[in-house]
């Protein structure tokens, strides 16, 4: 193997040691977003358990305050029965008014009942549900804090290649370097090793002649298909 298809061979695999901690670094950032999202949705979810109970207590205060306007027209009618001097078409309305608003009444107050033990039921739900919220917090915060551990080690593995690839390149002839990074535009893998007389980069046959140059150790040799640069081991 030439001198320059080992070049060649190392600028590749730091190329796609490259591609591949970009990709893990796309991966990453959609599992992080995920992640955020969860805790958004999490808290959503929670604020509006919180809103749901508000609103049952509202309906359940406004139930015994109608219950308390219902009790005072009943002591009212009452009062108007045991004092007022009516007729007697009045008494008897004054009375069924009386009658229905018991009536009513009652059945508000095994509402308010309900309602009570509704809220009562909630109130320990909701305290449960915060515990599992801080909980979920807790796992999600860790999740993303070693997501965020990840992204910073790629990172530098990243920072450190590319260090590695202006090296690499430095020590190279500017037109290996050029020939390079014009099929690296075009393929992940530029350089391409012959296989059972075959470039293993299209997979098709290669002539006679083309594995023979391949052999030798004078220029390169591209891939009468493809123009990958090949080579045999």
């Amino acid at each position: 193997m030439s001198n320059e298809i080992a070049q060649l061979l190392e600028l590749q695999s730091i190329d796609q040691r490259l591609t591949e901690a970009s990709e893990r670094i796309k991966r990453l950032q959609r599992d992080r977003a995920r992640l955020e999202d969860k805790v958004v949705e999490a808290h959503q979810a929670h604020a509006q358990r919180k809103e749901d109970l508000r609103r049952l207590e509202h309906a359940s205060l406004m139930k015994n305050l109608e219950v308390d306007e219902l009790d005072a027209n009943i002591r009212a009618y009452q009062h108007r029965l045991d004092t007022a001097i009516i007729s007697f078409k009045e008494m008897e309305d004054l009375a069924a008014k009386i009658i229905s608003e018991r009536k009513r009444i009652g059945q508000m107050e095994d509402e308010a009942l309900q309602s009570m033990d509704a809220i009562g039921r909630e109130h320990e739900a909701l305290a449960a549900a915060e515990t599992a919220l801080t909980e979920r917090q807790i796992e999600l915060d860790a999740a993303i804090i070693d997501i965020d551990s990840q992204l910073g080690s790629i990172d530098r593995s990243i920072a450190e290649l590319r260090l590695q690839r202006a090296a690499l390149t430095e020590s190279m002839t500017e037109f290996l370097q050029s020939q390079y990074e014009a099929l690296h535009r075009k393929f992940p893998d530029p350089i391409a090793v012959v296989s059972h007389a075959s470039c293993s980069g299209c997979k098709l046959k290669l002539s006679g002649s083309t594995i023979e140059r391949a052999r030798g150790s004078l220029g390169l040799v591209a891939c009468e298909h493809c123009s990958r640069i090949v080579y045999v081991e």
